[in-house]
């Protein structure tokens, strides 16, 4: 019986710290997206207005 509740112990543990880095690699891709949005974003705008304006 001590067994077995051990290796439950253990599998919660397993569990539980694969949720917790599994959630920091979906904050930290979520961050990286955003800063590659907000460089990108005015990069392409600016690109734009001036492929407009030299026409």
């Amino acid at each position: 019986m001590s067994r077995f509740l051990n290796d439950k112990k253990l599998t919660f543990a397993a569990n539980s710290l694969n949720l917790l880095t599994s959630q920091l690699q979906t904050q930290r891709d979520l961050l990286g997206s955003l800063a590659l949005i907000f460089y990108l974003k005015p990069t392409f705008v600016t690109h734009l207005f001036f492929s407009f304006i030299l026409r």
